[in-house]
């Protein structure tokens, strides 16, 4: 062992009222191999404690916001401890060069009681690399083979053992493969240690990088990202410099499970992100109100892609993969392809083992499909399986009727089997009419 640091550190409500994050500085020597944080407060992993308080880690790069270059990892509250070697890491931590200088724990203040909390911090700095924790990842592989243009099926949200989930990346991309995915989206909370991983994972699954970005205000997906999304912004001015960032990279972004206790969204839905999460698997009949949201957000004009997820973690059943499964008409079975046709709101939503509804508009032999825009020239006829609920800007229509998209703004699908009110067999989103 080279360096030892321990300290405690009394935090209370008046610390989390300036900032729902701290520091504890500590210096690593030259020559350093292996890095070891540990840290305990009372009540620590207890269901329904008073305290909860996270764990990251920042090198010397520094935390710069947006772009948090010193960024070395984040477990939230699911780690007592994290390992970083060049390598390899504990999960959700990234593996690498540990440069000398100051180095940072990074604590969030999830919850403080009214009394304190006083977390107890240990940093052992060592020229040993001694055991990776976590290896590297192999070699990059190709990915399934690109069919072209086509209609995908994929979970947009899943969570690995680099967050808050006990089942590894293997372990999921082998759920994904049995459940006949083409794509998986792994959108690990506050971290992308599982993005190297994941052009490694599986030649018979396409797998998209992703983000949860997680804080105590909401959670939002994030798709395409090549670095970590920051999830430190805690006003709305810096959720919109994270979203610029983020948009800089060629990233979609979708509010995530908005109506959930405990994780809903705190800051409305005028924000420039793509999509609204309005089909979470474990949201039950709440998915209705963001049905309605959503709805309302169409109506005023908002371009809103309404998407789903089933928020599966690894390891655990109660939340089945792939339930919703999420249908994208993409040109290609890429990453550029998925993203792409996210962002351009070419996506139904299903249960599991439904295929998507073709939604298709009609005018002088033209077709249209969902996410398409439909010029001005008069009205449409739409082309949808039996029983689909057509749904406008101006309320539901008769699905055999001529629409004038000028006049109802836009057209979308559902299927819903009789007298169930949650969940629907099939929701699509919108053809648009030309504003």
């Amino acid at each position: 062992m080279r360096a030892r640091l321990r300290r405690r550190v009394h935090l209370t409500p008046a610390d989390r009222e300036r900032s729902a994050f701290t520091t504890v500085p500590f210096e690593v020597p030259a020559g350093t191999s292996r890095i070891e944080v540990t840290y305990r407060y009372e009540g620590q992993g207890r269901p329904g404690a008073s305290s909860v308080v996270d764990l990251g880690l920042i090198d010397p790069r520094g935390s710069a916001f947006p772009q948090f270059p010193g960024f070395r990892g984040w477990s939230g509250s699911a780690r007592t401890s994290a390992v970083i070697t060049p390598e390899g890491a504990t999960p959700g931590y990234l593996p690498g060069p540990l440069p000398p200088g100051t180095w940072q724990v990074l604590l969030g203040l999830s919850r403080v009681p009214p009394e304190g909390v006083e977390v107890e911090v240990t940093v052992d700095t060592w020229e040993e690399t001694g055991q990776p924790p976590h290896p590297l990842p192999g070699p990059p592989r190709p990915g399934p083979p690109d069919r072209g243009r086509g209609w995908y099926a994929g979970d947009l949200h899943a969570h690995t053992h680099h967050s808050d989930a006990p089942g590894s990346l293997a372990e999921l991309v082998g759920a994904a493969t049995r459940a006949g995915l083409d794509f998986l989206a792994v959108t690990d909370h506050n971290t992308v240690s599982h993005l190297p991983h994941l052009r490694a994972g599986s030649d018979r699954v396409l797998l998209v990088p992703g983000e949860e970005v997680t804080t105590a205000r909401g959670h939002m997906n994030v798709w395409g990202l090549d670095r970590l999304v920051d999830f430190r912004w805690q006003t709305e001015a810096e959720l919109r410099a994270v979203i610029e960032e983020a948009r800089a990279q060629g990233c979609v972004l979708s509010l995530s499970h908005p109506l959930i206790p405990g994780m809903s969204w705190a800051l409305g839905y005028d924000l420039p992100v793509d999509g609204l999460e309005i089909w979470h698997g474990p949201s039950g009949e709440r998915n209705l109100e963001t049905l309605a949201i959503w709805q309302e957000l169409l109506r005023s004009g908002r371009r809103v892609v309404g998407l789903g997820g089933s928020d599966h973690h690894c390891g655990r059943r109660e939340r089945p993969l792939a339930n919703p499964t999420i249908w994208v008409l993409a040109d290609s079975l890429t990453v550029d392809g998925i993203v792409e046709a996210l962002r351009a709101g070419r996506v139904a939503i299903t249960t599991a083992g439904t295929p998507p509804p073709r939604l298709v508009a009609e005018r002088d032999g033209r077709y249209w499909e969902v996410g398409d825009t439909v010029p001005r020239g008069g009205p449409v006829r739409v082309h949808c399986p039996a029983g689909t609920r057509l749904v406008t800007a101006l309320g539901e229509v008769a699905p055999e009727a001529e629409l004038d998209l000028l006049e109802h703004g836009f057209v979308r699908g559902e299927l819903w089997e009789g007298g169930r009110r949650w969940p629907p067999i099939a929701l699509t989103n919108p053809i648009w009419g030309q504003a």
